[in-house]
């Protein structure tokens, strides 16, 4: 009896012992499987998400906790090799690559989108780098071509130029002893002037004495016509003499004498007067020769006069035009040496451009270099038309991002609050503008998309918000995140579009 009493004692106590070491490993396996999803859960919160929580237990509430977590991690770690993927595309210039954003929601549907955002923003600028830097090159070839053309031909204007300006110089000089020249013509014309003046005086004076002379020897043609008359009528008388004295016989003889001497001293005096005449003749006749040619002085110098003062007048005229003709050259003079400068430094710039355009040349080749080391979406090349449209576009689908985690990460509060609708947002009053102004990429059927999928975004932030605060199913939750992520990859979609339309249609 005893012994069955204890034996029955010890069963009891080596059940309960049983029992205990049951709880004890039981409490063990659950203290174990803590401590690594502590510290898997730690390792993750600094980024090494390699980790899973491997350890088992027979609570079952452990266990699934284990296997959220685990599986958390795992689709954690999937999303993140996908970002990390398409980083390392991008990083390797390929902007053309494919991301997914099926299944995405909350922070990481944000990351997801923004990384594809970001790849679509870039391949609108290679697109533009790629379709400019092709323009650029081109025209930057046709450029240096050109600006080495201006360059040699600046470089030879400028020799030319810098000859002309010396040829001009010359020039100059020789104007202004022209100039010099023409105003000693002048006083020498002047003296000339004076001396012709003179020359008319003693013409005018000869003539007057010519003159005088002539009148003279008329006077002394009369006095000789007078003497040869009293000769011839002193010969009569002696002839009457001598024929009274022949009369009177012997008393007569000395009158006849005398007579005779008369008579031959009246024949001398006689031939002496046509002598005279003869001689008078000849000189009246010179006279005349000499008061005509006095005269023709006289004439020749009023001409002569005249000539001179029309010379002077001329080389006066000649002097003035000569003055400005001086003025001028020297100013041309000024000018071209100037220009000459002025062309001297256009040479020196246009081989600096020269040298710079073919600087700017190698640097628009390096960008084409550049764009054919990358890939990009192609279609971009039809959405970058209006670059102004196409940065702030990009800048209002981004914005629906920041729209939807700021309000998302209020969820825990789990209280209702009001979100902007579609038309109160910046891209809904974008959208509302462009519809008053009637552009025609607003008459589109992705332009009605577009206002829908927005519409849907709005909609589904103010949904998840007040199904939260219903305490909802977290599948609900879950499924609404997920179709405000779809909603908001939609409008980034629809945005290109219109952009492409715009491109298309303006």
């Amino acid at each position: 009896m005893f012994f069955g009493n204890n034996n029955g004692k010890d069963e009891k106590i080596a059940l309960l012992e049983k029992r205990i070491a049951h709880l004890e490993s039981k409490e063990l396996q659950d203290s174990q499987i803590l401590n690594e999803m502590e510290e898997v859960l730690s390792k993750f919160s600094k980024g090494l998400s390699g980790f899973k929580v491997n350890g088992e237990t027979a609570n079952t509430e452990f266990n699934r906790i284990k296997n959220s977590i685990n599986m958390a991690i795992e689709a954690n770690n999937t999303n993140l090799e996908q970002a990390i993927e398409v980083l390392i595309e991008y990083g390797n210039a390929n902007f053309s690559y494919d991301v997914k954003t099926d299944g995405l929601s909350g922070k990481t549907g944000s990351v997801i989108l923004g990384i594809r955002a970001l790849g679509s923003s870039i391949s609108e600028l290679l697109a533009f780098l790629d379709t400019t830097s092709f323009q650029l090159n081109n025209e930057m070839i046709e450029l240096t071509d050109a600006s080495s053309s201006l360059s040699t031909a600046s470089n030879q204007q400028a020799a030319s130029l810098e000859e002309t300006a010396a040829a001009l110089e010359e020039v100059t000089s020789t104007i202004i002893s022209t100039n010099t020249n023409t105003a000693k013509m002048s006083d020498l014309s002047d003296d000339v002037k004076d001396s012709a003046n003179y020359g008319q005086d003693l013409a005018n004076k000869t003539f007057a004495a010519m003159e005088s002379i002539n009148s003279e020897v008329h006077a002394i043609n009369d006095a000789i016509t007078v003497i040869d008359q009293i000769s011839f009528q002193t010969n009569i008388l002696s002839l009457n003499a001598a024929v009274e004295a022949a009369t009177a016989g012997e008393a007569g003889k000395g009158f006849a004498v005398v007579a005779q001497e008369v008579r031959n001293l009246a024949s001398r005096s006689a031939e002496a007067a046509r002598e005279i005449k003869d001689i008078v003749i000849n000189a009246t006749s010179k006279a005349s020769d000499g008061k005509q040619i006095a005269q023709n002085m006289i004439d020749g110098y009023k001409s002569l006069n005249k000539n001179i003062s029309d010379q002077i007048q001329i080389i006066n005229e000649v002097s003035n035009a000569s003055n400005e003709q001086k003025y001028a050259i020297e100013q041309i003079n000024d000018a071209v040496t100037e220009l000459d400068k002025t062309t001297q430094q256009n040479a020196a710039s246009a081989s600096q451009i020269s040298s710079q355009s073919k600087h700017i040349q190698q640097l628009s080749a390096n960008l084409v270099e550049v764009v054919n080391h990358t890939k990009y979406t192609t279609i971009s090349k039809e959405q970058i038309c209006d670059i102004d449209m196409m940065f702030e576009l990009n800048r209002l689908k981004l914005d629906h991002i920041k729209f939807k985690d700021q309000n998302l990460s209020k969820l825990n509060d789990k209280i209702i609050w009001k979100v902007k609708n579609d038309h109160e947002c910046e891209l809904g009053k974008w959208i509302d503008s462009q519809e008053r102004e009637g552009n025609s990429f607003t008459k589109t059927t992705n332009w009605s998309r577009l206002k829908e999928v927005h519409a849907d975004v709005h909609n589904g932030v103010q949904s998840i918000i007040n199904k939260n605060s219903n305490s909802a199913e977290t599948i609900d939750i879950n499924n609404q995140s997920l179709d405000i992520d779809k909603a908001i990859s939609e409008v980034f979609w629809t945005i290109q579009q219109v952009k492409r339309d715009n491109c298309k249609l303006s």
